[in-house]
């Protein structure tokens, strides 16, 4: 908390430095603990000059997440009222279980700054950066656990919701937890579970967005099919202000679903860029082509193969086809 009001206050000075003495002065705090928590922020990263007889001053505008900032501007029923940032964590869906584990209440949100361990699907690695967004949520939903992956459509759909409100980037989605932007993917979901065979213990819902970092950050091999949000706008992010559009969103959307799971299915059909297209999709040893139909009440892809067969698929890596693979399937 006082990180968060000392980080404010230089960032706010007209003169560039704030004395100790008025630090400790506006905060109600001793200056050794002023001095305390100017180490912890450069522990984090932030460079932070001290002057004999003028003070501290912020050397340069920081891309830090504001936890202050971020809880004034929630309108929240449930998600968002326990909130724990880090710095750094190996994974925010593991911290997030765990809290989870020992009782901590739905809506329980874990913000990290980087991830040392973070995880995709299918037990892939997620580079985790500084200057993205990395969260999870914890939710106890009052659902059969075959319905579980309705949850991750309804992340998805407050990821891209909250990005086109934002940003005005038209943010979409492919099946099943993929945020697009311009045709290449900025974002995914990752959701576990713990139940037992008739009722739901949690559900964490975990969220990562490359926001501010650099195109050139990413590995390789992916470089060429993944962008940020950043080099879509053409500009820096304020993540603290994107985060609370974020986390407003994934409550509205969690209170919609709870009310009409339709309401959520119509809304992801509204923003998903695989129906209508011919897909690949990978998983369980096997690899089917076909037309992609939509999804079903449980959240399944429709998959239309070439004999006419419809599969339903719960899970699985979809690659959309390009038109000259489309035609020569035809």
């Amino acid at each position: 908390m006082y990180k968060d009001k000392i980080l404010k206050l230089l960032t706010s000075s007209r003169t560039g430095f704030v004395s100790g003495e008025d630090l400790a002065a506006k905060l109600g705090i001793s200056r050794t603990m002023v001095w305390k928590h100017i180490k912890a922020l450069g522990k984090e990263g932030l460079r932070i000059e001290a002057v004999p007889s003028k003070g501290y001053r912020l050397m340069a505008a920081p891309d830090v997440i504001l936890l202050d900032e971020l809880r004034q501007g929630l309108k929240t029923k449930v998600i968002g009222r326990n909130i724990h940032l880090r710095p750094e964590v190996e994974s925010t869906n593991a911290l997030a279980a765990e809290l989870a584990r020992k009782g901590a209440p739905e809506g329980t949100v874990v913000i990290a700054e980087s991830q040392s361990g973070g995880k995709g699907r299918l037990g892939r690695t997620w580079i985790s950066p500084r200057g993205n967004l990395y969260l999870s949520v914890v939710l106890r939903p009052n659902i059969a656990p075959h319905k579980a992956p309705l949850l991750t459509l309804m992340g998805a759909v407050a990821v891209a919701v909250a990005i086109r409100k934002h940003t005005a980037l038209q943010a979409s989605i492919k099946w099943p937890n993929d945020i697009f932007l311009a045709g290449k993917k900025a974002g995914g979901l990752l959701t576990e579970m713990s139940s037992e065979p008739d009722r739901i213990r949690h559900i964490v819902i975990g969220i990562g967005v490359d926001v501010n970092m650099a195109v050139d950050e990413l590995p390789a091999q992916i470089r060429p099919v993944s962008t940020t949000i950043a080099a879509e706008k053409g500009e820096a992010i304020d993540r603290t202000a994107l985060l609370q559009v974020l986390v407003n969103e994934l409550d509205h959307w969690y209170q919609v679903f709870l009310n009409s799971e339709a309401a959520v299915l119509k809304e992801w059909q509204e923003l998903n860029i695989t129906t209508g297209k011919r897909v690949a999709v990978s998983g369980g040893g096997e690899t089917l082509e076909g037309s992609a139909e939509g999804i079903d009440s449980e959240g399944r892809l429709i998959l239309k193969l070439d004999d006419g067969t419809l599969r339903q698929v719960a899970a699985g890596d979809v690659t959309i086809l390009k038109n000259r693979e489309m035609k020569n399937a035809e």
